[in-house]
This record gives C-alpha cells, sequence and structure tokens, in this order.
C-alpha cells in the first residue's frame, strides 16, 4: 500500500515539474525560432531532449517530497497511530521505500550517466549547426532579420500564406567585400544545380551596388536576381564537461573531470539519502499540522542541492581531498537522517517525558 501510494504521488508531482520545465524549454526556443536561429522540428527533437536531460536530476526531490507527502497525510489521519498498535515501527516503515528507491536509483543512474550526457551533446549540436544556417521559415515579417553575423541583413513586407514566398523584400548583404542593397516584390529560398550552391532568389526589384562616399557605385533593375548563400561550414563544437561521456570521465586524472563524475554518482546516491531523511522529518503531533516539517524539509533540500554544486568546486579547488570527492554530502544527510530519528525516540520517551514533569 505504501509503495502504491508513494508511486502514484511520485507521478503526479514528476508530471508538474515536468510541465514547468517544458514550458520553459518552449517560451525560450520559441524565441530562438522567432529569430530564425532554429526550426520547428529541431524545436520539438530540442525540448525531448531537455526532458531527457532533467529528468534523471528531478526524481530524487520528487521522490524525496512523495513519501514527505504521503506520510505527512497518513500522520494526520492517524493511519501511523494505527501501524504502531499493529506492532508497526519507524524502522518498519523504510522496507517499502527501499524496495521503491532502488529501482528509481537505477533509472536514475541511467539517465545521468548516460542519458544526460548524450543529450546535451547531441543537443549542443543540433543547435550549432541550425545557427549558421539562413531560413526564410524563421523570418519575421514587418522586421529587421540579422543572419550569418550580420552578412545578411533582410526586412521582409508580408509573408505569403504558404509560407515559401516573401513579399517587399529589402535585403542588405556583404560579397566579395563590396556591400549591396536590393529591394524586391518577392523572394524565396531555392537550391539551384548549375551553378550549385543555395540562392535567394528576387524577383521584379531594383540592385543597388557600392561603397558609399566612392564613386564606383551601380544602380540596375532587374525581374529576376540572386544572392548566393554562403555554405554552412560545420565548426567545431566546444563540449563542456557535463556532456563527456562517462566512460571517458572514468578513465581520466583531471581533477575536474573525475569532479563531473562525482557529480552524477550523488544524483542515484541522492534517492536513497533524501529517501533516509523523509521518512524522520514527515512524523508530527496531531496538534502540529499536518505537514509540519513540509517547510524545514524544502530548506534541508535546498542546502543539500547547494552543497552538492559546492563539493564538486571544492574537489577540484584542492578545498576537500580527492578521496573525499562529492559522496559525503549524501552520507551527511544519511547521518542526519539517524540523529533525527534518535532525537524523536528520545523525545517521546518515558524518561525524557518523566524528567520533563519533575522540572516543571
Amino acid at each position: 500500500m505504501l509503495i502504491k501510494e508513494v508511486l502514484k504521488t511520485l507521478v503526479v508531482i514528476m508530471s508538474v515539474l515536468l510541465l514547468l520545465i517544458l514550458a520553459n524549454a518552449m517560451v525560450r526556443l520559441l524565441g530562438q525560432v522567432a529569430a530564425g536561429a532554429i526550426s520547428m522540428k529541431v524545436m520539438g527533437v530540442l525540448v525531448a531532449l531537455n526532458m531527457i536531460k532533467v529528468s534523471g536530476f528531478i526524481l530524487p526531490p520528487a521522490f524525496f517530497f512523495s513519501v514527505l507527502w504521503v506520510l505527512g497525510r497518513m500522520y494526520r489521519d492517524s493511519e501511523i497511530v494505527a501501524f504502531s498498535s499493529a506492532g508497526v515501527g519507524l524502522l518498519r516503515l523504510y522496507r517499502p521505500f527501499l524496495l521503491a528507491a532502488l529501482p528509481l536509483a537505477l533509472l536514475v543512474g541511467v539517465l545521468v550517466l548516460e542519458a544526460f550526457p548524450k543529450s546535451l551533446a547531441y543537443a549542443d549540436v543540433l543547435q550549432s549547426q541550425e545557427k549558421k544556417q539562413f531560413r526564410i521559415g524563421g523570418l519575421k515579417p514587418g522586421a529587421f532579420n540579422e543572419f550569418n553575423r550580420g552578412r545578411f541583413m533582410i526586412y521582409v513586407g508580408r509573408e505569403e500564406k504558404s509560407g515559401d514566398t516573401l513579399q517587399d523584400v529589402f535585403v542588405r548583404y556583404v560579397q566579395d567585400g563590396k556591400p549591396g542593397i536590393v529591394v524586391a516584390s518577392r523572394a524565396r529560398l531555392a537550391h539551384l544545380d548549375e551553378p550549385p550552391g543555395r540562392f535567394l532568389l528576387l524577383e521584379d526589384g531594383r540592385r543597388y551596388e557600392g561603397v558609399p562616399g566612392k564613386t564606383e557605385f551601380s544602380v540596375a533593375g532587374f525581374q529576376r536576381y540572386g544572392i548566393r548563400l554562403p555554405d554552412v561550414v560545420a565548426e567545431r563544437v566546444n563540449m563542456s564537461r557535463a556532456s563527456l561521456p562517462t566512460s571517458l570521465l572514468l578513465g581520466s586524472d583531471d581533477i575536474k573531470l573525475r569532479a563531473e563524475l562525482q557529480e552524477r554518482l550523488a544524483a542515484p546516491l541522492s534517492v536513497f539519502a533524501l529517501m533516509l531523511l523523509s521518512v524522520p522529518l514527515a512524523k508530527s503531533l496531531p496538534r502540529q499540522g499536518v505537514y509540519a516539517r513540509l517547510v524545514m524539509a524544502v530548506v534541508i533540500y535546498a542546502i543539500y542541492m547547494n552543497l552538492i554544486q559546492l563539493g564538486e568546486k571544492w574537489m577540484y579547488n584542492g578545498v576537500t581531498p580527492e578521496w573525499m570527492g562529492v559522496w559525503w554530502v549524501p552520507g551527511t544527510t544519511a547521518l542526519l537522517a539517524f540523529l533525527l530519528i534518535r532525537l524523536d525516540a528520545v523525545a517521546y520517551s518515558s524518561l525524557w517525558r518523566r524528567w520533563k514533569g519533575r522540572r516543571l
């Protein structure tokens, strides 16, 4: 029953978190689509990759708050009191949560150690390639659109419903070191075989070419004119440490790469550490409210995540010895869970109550 309730709550919390992350990613990527940096098709791929990247890191806190939520409700409904009267103690409650944590930790390990770096590297490559391409579909009517670091500046009056033809087009370009301006009634993007390459084909317009202030200046009208677009040259993508495969980190002697590996390994360990902490944190008295320690849990989790980040930085900066790595953060959290269990046991023991009664 406990496993079922926790997993149902976990699905709800994960769905809410993923929807929030999805909305944030779509807003950011739609801005790039409107600017012509990426296409709608690539945006869908990047959204999916972003969901894969974050899933492994939000599963541990989602499981943590799922256990808190379920146990808090059970304390409110006095179900834990019924469990205790039947001989089910606090340590016995850990058994179902441990059974749920084992497959979740395995899933988190696969997502963080394998899926996360691969999805991050693929997303970097896609965005790098898309930003180098010139796209008609990304042009915004009624605004100036800049491409290729200012090599092409295009103003579009309006766009036909078909989406492949632009009207009332103004183009400023630099070709062979010479600036030029073209004004045309219509324009479209085409791939030609002779001469081979990509061209912006303009129709019914005028061309102005020359350097302002010099006598070499030409003006000509045309019915059809093509501007060759530069070939897309694949540049080297600078891979961050986060996008490096785990197999490469395992065999590295670089302290920064070893710190990155430690941070990844901390994710599956966090499933167990936060689970151990959630059970004593959820404990509350009837008059303390339903989720008396939920605020404390949020604060502890915020401190926990910051310590993970600090642990990585301290490791490669030499503040902490390498053998400590980042695992000391989950270890300290597990120790804190043990101390909370002991404090609760002392606080509600008969000896403590008698000693407190004498003082009063």
